[in-house]
């Protein structure tokens, strides 16, 4: 167990621990217990941020524990919803970035440099284990769309995968409140929308689609918290 631990750290992080990728493939529950680990460190500035001026750290430190391989699929995913009908499977495979990547990955750095530094701890412990969350139950929702990194992890999946997981999305909701339901429900329209999106233009989902859930539910989870305090 502790080589699956030090593995999810690793493959969902830049933090090197190592690990067995292989323990990690039937034990994808992790996921949402590494979003842990990954808030307290998001989570920084906004413990610091009466005393020293971070507006930009918190944005930093999101891409400096968590590194780039999900906005890279943001951008893939980004290229796709923009293309023509006949070429969105051909752009999310395309390695390189086009003006609709470019443009979503754009949208979602100014959303999160504006709600990170006006988000408490518990709000992004949330939001990021919504985000792992709805990664994991992607995977186990949906069918791969051909072979890569998506598929290799998705042939382990599990129920126990989707039960074990859920245990800190309810515990960090029942320390919120009422209006971690809202986030909850987005982050399941994310789910949704991207399950039925992929399956419709790409046959299935890949690792690009898995990163853009991360990404997606992280940001949308943020701002209807931040709403719901209004």
């Amino acid at each position: 167990m502790i080589e699956a631990v030090r593995a999810s750290i690793s493959f969902l992080t830049t933090i090197p621990l190592g690990g067995d990728i292989e323990e990690l493939r039937k034990n994808l529950w992790l996921f949402p217990y590494t979003a842990i680990v990954i808030s307290l460190i998001v989570s920084i500035p906004y413990l610091i941020r009466d005393f020293v001026d971070v507006r930009f750290l918190a944005v930093v430190l999101y891409l400096a524990v968590e590194g780039i391989n999900h906005v890279d699929g943001l951008a893939d995913f980004g290229d796709a919803l923009f293309a023509p009908e006949s070429k969105k499977r051909d752009a999310i495979k395309d390695l390189n970035t086009g003006t609709g990547g470019v443009a979503v990955v754009v949208i979602y750095f100014v959303m999160l440099y504006s709600l990170l530094l006006q988000s408490g701890l518990w709000e992004i412990l949330l939001s990021q284990v919504l985000a792992k969350y709805s990664m994991l139950l992607l995977m186990f929702l949906s069918k791969p769309s051909w072979e890569g990194m998506g598929s290799y992890f998705m042939e382990k999946i599990s129920f126990r995968d989707v039960l074990v997981g859920a245990l800190p999305v309810v515990l960090v909701c029942y320390k919120i409140g009422a209006e971690s339901a809202v986030a909850v429900a987005f982050a399941l329209a994310v789910v949704v929308f991207l399950k039925r999106y992929s399956e419709k233009h790409f046959g299935g989902i890949n690792g690009d689609v898995i990163g853009s859930a991360n990404c997606l539910a992280f940001v949308t989870s943020l701002a209807v918290l931040k709403v719901c305090q209004f």
